[in-house]
């Protein structure tokens, strides 16, 4: 077996990625469920966050897990984010990471909590 590393991508949005992200968003995710080995987590990332303002998108982060980093790079090269012009790759931040804790993310239980606490998701 071969061993895995992780690496954690930060992707900003280029010129026209917030206006391409939705188009690009299904076809993102199939390609998501078809290389889902590779993905530990991902998510967008945001200018601020203000309570009682909507986030404004900025970009992604990702992290993976690749024999190499440049196996990783391919898989983000070959994503409809990339090939649909959302991510910006020439201010793209590529880290070797390891992760000292991962705790599985179960959407429901989560916004379930927070909706009794009264929080807004």
């Amino acid at each position: 077996m071969t061993q895995k590393f992780e690496f954690l991508f930060i992707l900003p949005d280029g010129p026209t990625g917030a206006e391409n992200r939705e188009a690009m968003t299904a076809p993102h995710e199939e390609y998501v469920g078809q290389t889902q080995e590779f993905w530990l987590a991902a998510g967008p990332t945001y200018k601020e966050h203000k309570a009682g303002a909507p986030p404004i998108e900025e970009g992604s982060w990702v992290l993976l897990q690749a024999s190499t980093q440049s196996e990783a790079f391919e898989l983000l090269q070959r994503d409809p984010f990339t090939t649909g012009k959302v991510w910006d790759w020439d201010n793209a931040q590529i880290l070797c990471v390891k992760s000292g804790l991962r705790v599985p993310f179960v959407k429901d239980s989560v916004q379930k909590a927070w909706k009794r606490q009264g929080v807004e998701n």
